[in-house]
């Protein structure tokens, strides 16, 4: 079994293995399919789906996310709605967690079918766990799909289970046991009972609307805790409407009970919308043409070069003229492009146009909290040359070099004036979210933050965020941990019922280049929600390099719940050697933790993220440590889903601001980590300058 899934894995290790049609409709699990079954289609890469499906007994919810155009994953909670054997057995409300995915091994092509390979329920109870091969071809209007199904999707039996020819192993399907959570390799493809599903889509061409039938493997003859159901009618027929950014369906099914199913989706593959409100850069005439404006002595106008830089919300720091007057270093902050490369360009044209004749190269340096960045070298030839071009923002400057940034502090120039330590504020709404609560599947609460930012030193920062909540229903959980680890995570309902208003951060950093590619950070004060103390971490990161080591360790105390300055009497150290890196490949950002938790529990965790040049992510993380399956409790070990969606997605105007979202089945205190200051990986983000030259070569 582990070879097949090795050889599932490679088959569909190329990108464009799938048949992508971004407007096929989700079936009622959340997976791109017809009604109840699945098809070998795709929504594309970058397509993040949210819906809601009810065909009872059964309503579920769902998160759909497409990392590339052959893998689909689908996180779903399902919702028990009937009630068990002769109504002994009260079924309503309860919930069942579910995590899905397709993968893509054949594109189709003339004859050829689209085929795919899926599973259903991996890692959950197993309640409603299914595993499939599926095929697709289309033929003009029409879509046909058929595929064979194991588990529920097979549970009609009418074939036996072709694998156990191979393996008498394949001939009993385990179920999970009351913890759910682990992933069963075992029961991949077992069972007697298998079938084949299949179906039409029939959608005529530049048509929204679809109309559907489908054939299941599944007769409802043996569904979970015996309640089993009428089939008056094996087929099921529906209708489809697809609009750009949600979907909806409706259909028969059994012949006696009416489905309904709503998403809304969005692909984060694109660049969003038109940043109308930004600033305009500043024009750029060929040479020759005039616009360079000096003042009398030849040289630098610097209350020219700064108000052009300011109208497009880029700090100038410092300018320095080299002796032979040929070269000029501008320093320059910002935090409103999310690419630094954009605001470099934009650097490189201002100058280009304020800067003396005698100028032909200009050095921008990127610097953030005091600290450089990097050093791009442009030849200003080469951007006064792209005045001619149509669109001189997407154009690849030949001409460029890449140098190691200084490891100093930047001084600024006091004739400028710079607000470098004044004192950074802010307003802004925030959401939380709870899925998973037993009693509620999902919960959420609005929150109105406020924060305050402060550069004391060169390398000394202060940072406070309190919160006020307005609405939501988080503060209304009632469940009690039953833990029997040191309750870390698992009290979250209290912090929530009794810190509804509460500090969520007072800390300060001290941060400190150590060479060029060594950073040291020094952290104390109230870390987050639950933890404040102090830290100490190093980060090792080569210039322009995809791979980094860091090593943190901390001491903290666990807060009091409603979220003050007490704390209560837990107090543990904690800490982490972890290594970064970048497959430029398959866009995959990796982190590899290793070290003790929370819980004085040892392990590691693993974090995988499909990196979109937009900036958006979807990744998983995984922590298994030395605590037992039963001693963590329900979910075996820690897991989930993050999903990181930049603001300038969806808005007019640049930001660097992000929505950092992330999805654990369960609160439980196994594998914990701790928020402990600012991460200096992510300080020195913009060192990847290979990032930068992505960027620039996909333009």
């Amino acid at each position: 079994m582990k070879r097949f899934l090795i050889a599932t894995l490679l088959l569909a290790g190329s990108a464009d293995s799938a048949a992508v049609e971004p407007l096929a409709p989700s079936n009622s699990v959340g997976n791109v399919g017809l009604m109840q079954t699945p098809t070998a289609r795709f929504s594309g890469a970058g397509n993040l789906r949210v819906g809601f499906s009810s065909a009872r007994p059964l309503d579920a919810f769902f998160i759909s996310a497409q990392p590339y155009d052959w893998l689909e994953a689908t996180y779903r909670y399902t919702t028990f709605q009937y009630a068990g054997i002769d109504g002994q057995f009260d079924m309503d409300g309860l919930l069942d967690k579910s995590f899905d995915v397709k993968i893509g091994l054949v594109k189709e092509s003339g004859w050829l079918p689209s085929l795919a390979v899926g599973l259903n329920d991996l890692g959950g109870t197993g309640l409603l766990s299914s595993e499939y091969v599926v095929a697709g071809k289309r033929f003009g209007d029409l879509d046909f799909s058929l595929g064979f199904g194991w588990g529920r999707l097979g549970a009609r039996g009418g074939i036996g289970n072709p694998l156990t020819g191979v393996s008498e192993s394949f001939e009993q399907r385990e179920r999970e046991g009351d913890q759910g959570g682990k992933f069963e390799v075992k029961r991949l493809f077992s069972g007697a009972d298998t079938d084949f599903f299949g179906g039409v889509r029939w959608q005529p061409v530049d048509s929204r609307w679809s109309l559907m039938v489908e054939r299941e493997g599944n007769d409802y003859s043996a569904e979970p805790f015996g309640n089993n159901l009428d089939v008056d009618w094996p087929v099921n027929v529906g209708v489809a409407y697809q609009g750009h950014n949600y979907g909806v369906r409706g259909s028969l099914e059994r012949g006696n009970q009416w489905s309904l199913g709503l998403y809304f989706a969005t692909d984060v593959s694109e660049p969003g919308p038109a940043k109308v409100l930004d600033q305009p850069p500043t024009p750029v005439s060929p040479p020759g043409v005039g616009g360079v404006r000096t003042n009398e002595s030849g040289d630098i106008d610097v209350d020219a070069l700064r108000a052009a830089l300011r109208r497009q919300d880029i700090l100038l720091l410092r300018v320095r003229q080299s002796n032979r007057h040929s070269r000029v270093t501008v320093w320059v902050a910002q935090q409103t492009y999310r690419e630094p490369v954009e605001a470099t360009l934009r650097v490189a044209r201002s100058a280009s146009m304020l800067l003396p004749e005698a100028v032909e190269l200009i050095e921008v340096v990127d610097v953030l909290a005091g600290k450089e960045q990097s050093r791009v070298v442009v030849r200003r030839e080469t951007i006064r040359a792209q005045a001619s071009l149509q669109d001189p923002d997407a154009v690849v400057l030949a001409a460029r070099r890449y140098l190691h940034p200084y490891p100093g502090v930047v001084a600024e120039d006091p004739a400028l004036q710079a607000p470098w330590y004044a004192l950074d504020w802010f307003i802004a709404p925030r959401y939380r979210q709870s899925l998973g609560d037993p009693d509620e599947a999902y919960r959420a609460q609005l929150l109105l933050q406020f924060g305050l930012h402060k550069q004391w030193t060169d390398h000394l920062t202060a940072s406070a965020i309190a919160e006020v909540g307005i609405v939501g229903n988080l503060d209304d959980i009632d469940r009690e941990s039953d833990s029997t680890l040191p309750r870390v995570r698992s009290d979250i309902a209290a912090y929530y019922r009794e810190g509804e208003h509460g500090l969520r951060r007072l800390e300060a950093n001290y941060i400190r280049p150590l060479s060029n590619t060594v950073f040291g950070r020094l952290s104390a004060g109230i870390f987050e929600e639950m933890y404040g103390g102090v830290a100490a971490e190093l980060l090792y990161r080569p210039f322009a390099a995809n791979w980094a080591v860091g090593l943190n360790v901390n001491r903290v105390r666990q807060r009091e719940f409603d979220q003050r300055f007490k704390f209560r009497d837990y107090e543990v150290t904690t800490g982490h050697a972890t290594l970064y890196h970048y497959f430029a490949p398959l866009r995959v950002q990796s982190q590899l933790s290793a070290g003790c938790y929370l819980a004085q529990d040892c392990g590691a965790t693993l974090q995988l993220e499909r990196v979109f040049r937009t900036g958006a992510r979807f990744g998983v993380f995984a922590t298994k440590t030395n605590v037992s399956s039963r001693e963590f409790g329900e979910g075996s070990f820690d897991k989930g889903f993050v999903i990181t969606i930049p603001f300038d997605l969806f808005l007019p105007r640049s930001s660097t601001a992000i929505a950092d979202l992330s999805f654990r089945p369960l609160a439980r205190d196994g594998g914990q980590m701790v928020r402990d200051g600012a991460s200096l990986y992510a300080e020195t983000a913009r060192r990847d300058v290979k990032a930068a030259l992505r960027v620039l070569d996909e333009q």
